[in-house]
């Protein structure tokens, strides 16, 4: 990737016109045929064993010839859709989709800086699959110049490993880059030209504020903390929460209660899960319209949320037959379906 966080190139790549996508659309019509019913997961939720489990994802297509176990088949499905995707899209398309790409990317560089911080290597830290090659932000750690880096990546990088070579602060630090990464994903979103990829990167931003309020705000953590910690977003006033923060979890419900997101209040005032339950299905519905937009990429990104939605329910399930949860407290955490 240029030094430049949205070159001119990235721009061209990335401001698509309404071109026709019929013959993709059509595809991903199809393969949504594929995609788990909310039937399909309650019937796998209500098989007798983690192996029928595993039979029954088998049977519908899911996983590697020859391996069964839930590592291999939650991968496997994750490489399919981009396989998929690559299949579909031209390379100026796919840059459309590096907005999901993002969060590995700082990610990595989290993690770099704190192996470089500790002076060690550390096993499976990194995650693959972001748009800058690992080793090349491991160096930039290392070396302590990250100038090969996107300017926007290269500035908190900058920041968090002072902080963090200066104080020890890794909590600091770390929020230092999340918040990056959630403008890096804003800005992507809003220079896609494309409303879905705009609307997955606002609510994503959303989310992250709304956690980091109610967490900072049971912490009873500082302004300063605050600020490093919340990135802009159109459709909430930082300010507002920041303020709202520093008065109490009830002032945080009642801004709340003054935006579009009033019907999360419930979902946060349960659990952390439940609210990012909510976050999930509300992604869901304002992906399910994309369906019948022939004439944008949007479908095939609905596609790419959806199958990561199902992936997700399908851990739960997994997770809970593991640990013999009862189906109901399995069910609670299980996200709405695309299908």
């Amino acid at each position: 990737m240029d030094k430049e966080f949205l070159n001119d190139e990235l721009l061209d790549n990335a401001l698509l016109p309404d071109e026709l996508f019929t013959s993709q659309v059509a595809q991903i019509r199809a393969k949504e045929n594929t995609l788990l019913s909310d039937q399909a997961l309650t019937q796998l939720m209500q098989c007798q064993t983690y192996e029928e489990c595993i039979q029954f994802l088998l049977d519908r297509g899911w996983g590697p010839a020859g391996g069964n176990t839930p590592e291999e088949l939650l991968r496997t499905e994750k490489d399919k859709v981009w396989e998929l995707m690559h299949q579909l899209c031209s390379d100026k398309e796919m840059h459309m989709f590096d907005i999901f790409r993002f969060s590995k990317d700082y990610h990595n560089l989290k993690a770099a800086i704190k192996e470089s911080y500790m002076q060690k290597e550390v096993p499976n830290i990194y995650m693959d699959g972001g748009t800058i090659p690992i080793e090349t932000i491991r160096k930039a750690a290392a070396d302590g110049d990250f100038s090969p880096l996107p300017v926007q990546m290269m500035k908190a990088a900058e920041e968090a490993r002072e902080i963090l070579f200066h104080t020890g602060d890794s909590q600091t630090c770390d929020v230092i880059i999340d918040r990056a990464a959630l403008l890096a994903m804003n800005q992507a979103g809003k220079a896609t030209g494309n409303q879905l990829l705009s609307d997955y990167a606002e609510l994503k931003c959303v989310a992250a504020n709304i956690n980091i309020a109610i967490r900072a705000c049971k912490a009873n953590k500082s302004i300063d903390f605050l600020q490093h910690a919340f990135a802009e977003c159109d459709s909430i006033s930082v300010q507002k929460l920041m303020a709202a923060t520093r008065n109490g979890l009830d002032s945080i419900y009642e801004y709340l209660e003054q935006t579009s997101y009033a019907d999360a209040i419930d979902a946060i005032k349960e659990s952390p899960a439940a609210f990012d339950r909510w976050c999930d299905n509300r992604m869901m519905k304002l992906i399910k319209p994309q369906k019948y937009n022939a004439f944008t990429i949007s479908p095939l990104a609905a596609y790419v949320l959806a199958k990561e939605n199902e992936i997700k329910s399908v851990r739960i399930i997994l997770s809970g037959k593991v640990n013999q949860l009862p189906d109901e407290k399995v069910k609670e955490r299980l996200r709405d379906s695309y299908v």
